[in-house]
């Protein structure tokens, strides 16, 4: 399937199905109740961080600690997730959440990805089941309120 030509409550469907597939309904459940917009304000951080810039030797130092750590962390994630898909333990939530989203990235690309998210926030804006199709239309939402409109039933 064409992701371009996809619907955002397509590549929600697909998204959905994706994660289910991969993690199950019960991380699934939790990676959705964590994938929420954030109202943090970054300005603040930003402006502390440009405040104090050190020189580029410390600056390039900085950088290769960064990514010898990044690769260490990496490792071990993986080895995380290895052992949870063999059972022999349980994710933490950030966990479910970083894999949740590279579940996503990988499967619908950018602009799947995208438009999946953008689907959940009107789902959480909206109250929303998240295994309810949207009307998309005024004729949709006639179909709706006569129980006409077919649902979906959420894919173990």
């Amino acid at each position: 399937m064409d992701i371009l030509k996809m619907t955002d409550p397509e590549l929600y469907e697909m998204g959905l199905k994706e994660l289910k597939t991969q993690l199950g309904p019960a991380y699934t459940e939790r990676f959705l109740q964590q994938c929420k917009p954030s109202d943090y304000d970054y300005t603040a951080e930003r402006h502390k961080l440009l405040a104090n810039q050190p020189d580029i030797h410390a600056i390039a130092k900085r950088i290769q600690q960064r990514e010898a750590e990044r690769e260490k962390e990496e490792r071990i994630k993986a080895e995380r997730v290895a052992a949870w898909r063999e059972g022999l333990l349980e994710l933490t939530n950030i966990e479910i959440y970083e894999l949740g989203l590279k579940i996503l990235a990988d499967k619908l690309h950018v602009y799947g990805y995208v438009g999946f998210l953008q689907q959940h926030f009107k789902h959480l804006n909206n109250n929303q089941s998240i295994d309810k199709p949207q009307p998309q239309s005024d004729n949709d939402v006639s179909l709706v309120q006569s129980g006409q409109m077919p649902t979906t039933e959420p894919h173990d």
